[in-house]
């Protein structure tokens, strides 16, 4: 792949980082000194070691620049520390803790930088298909503790004021509120949501501690007593890869709508997922064909997804009672119940939901997306 210089503001921005990030080493390697805890500043080292390396090269490779990797790392980042899901350990290090109440450090920008490059072939194509935006998913956190942060969010993002025809109820306040439908191009108008405060999100109760327990499993080849998926336990316990299994990194499309039967586009030789078909039409057609390369999202992914879009641009995910559909979550299932988790925003009861759906089930409101993970 041919090389590309970094431009005289990009190394001296990258000169800039190096100088903050000597001065935070200098401190935290006086903290180790005192406290005997080094992990900070081994962090930081590794850090600049990578990024002095990467200055040297003066190396950007098209498809970092294509995918703007660094900015959306970052801008990840701080959405999950923002929300409360990124947690700062006493070492200074920042990351998660797993269902087994082990931590999980976060991937450094360097570790994500280093996968998208060693699976360039693949990300390449699936770029030019549409998968541009990058999520962090912290996959081996407690899916229960996921959908509190993402209460809580939408909490944070909604302003209601008095019915202007009837004072004895509220509205959303078109001028303070933050919690807006998700729009079809960038450009409509905003579209304020209705929120129950009281339920924010509905949630099914099989999903209750169900990762914890192993009632909902993972990556399933099929909807049945033979789903051939793995718990997340046994997953957290995988040691493949350079990055923890307690993190996905993976694209997805950058439009969040998933498109109604016959309205997908074909992009890079690749037509949209559409709406109106099964589960397991879709676990059939994931990672086959133009779909090669490709996995059935999980609730972690959904939800992770609902966050970041929520930060970014103040919009309710899968909203099928406006510009998208309901999303079917095939990269998991509740074997015992026989169901396909699912989310959305629902307008009539005015939250989200995360439910469940029959593998059998048909419905033009109902549709699946995927993602290509690291």
């Amino acid at each position: 792949m041919p090389r590309e210089s970094l431009s005289c503001t990009q190394a001296q921005s990258e000169l800039a980082r190096l100088k903050t990030l000597r001065a935070e080493f200098d401190v935290a390697f006086d903290e180790a000194v005192r406290t005997g805890r080094p992990e900070r500043a081994q962090t930081l080292r590794f850090e600049i070691e990578a990024r002095i390396r990467e200055l040297r090269e003066g190396l950007i490779f098209p498809l970092e620049r294509k995918l703007n990797l660094r900015n959306q790392y970052e801008s990840e980042k701080n959405i999950l520390l923002g929300a409360g899901i990124l947690e700062t350990f006493p070492s200074g290090a920042q990351g998660i803790k797993g269902i087994d109440l082990k931590p999980y450090l976060m991937p450094s920008y360097q570790e994500v930088r280093n996968l998208i490059r060693e699976k360039k072939a693949v990300f390449e194509k699936k770029a030019d298909q549409g998968f541009t935006k990058l999520l962090l998913v912290p996959f081996g956190i407690k899916l229960d503790d996921l959908i509190e942060k993402y209460r809580q969010l939408l909490l944070a993002h909604y302003a209601d004021m008095p019915d202007p025809q009837d004072p004895t109820k509220r509205v959303p306040d078109p001028q303070r509120t933050k919690l807006f439908a998700t729009k079809e191009k960038d450009a409509d108008p905003n579209e304020p949501l209705d929120l129950d405060t009281n339920q924010p999100v509905w949630v099914w109760d099989k999903y209750n501690g169900a990762d914890a327990d192993g009632t909902l499993i993972y990556d399933p080849k099929e909807f049945s007593q033979n789903h051939g998926g793995k718990t997340k336990a046994d997953i957290l316990k995988e040691t493949q890869g350079k990055i923890s299994p307690a993190w996905r990194i993976i694209l997805v499309e950058s439009n969040p709508n998933i498109p109604r039967a016959t309205k997908g586009k074909d992009i890079g030789g690749r037509k949209q997922l559409e709406a109106n078909q099964t589960p397991n039409d879709y676990l059939t057609k994931i990672g086959k064909g133009a779909y090669e390369h490709e996995s059935g999202t999980t609730p972690e992914e959904w939800l992770t997804r609902a966050v970041s879009y929520l930060e970014t641009t103040n919009q309710a995910i899968d909203d099928y009672q406006g510009k998208g559909s309901i999303a079917y979550n095939t990269g998991a299932y509740f074997p015992a119940s026989g169901r396909v988790p699912d989310g959305c925003w629902y307008r009539d009861r005015r939250r989200a939901a995360l439910g469940g759906y029959d593998p059998t089930l048909r419905n033009e409101d109902i549709g699946a997306r995927s993602a290509v993970r690291g």
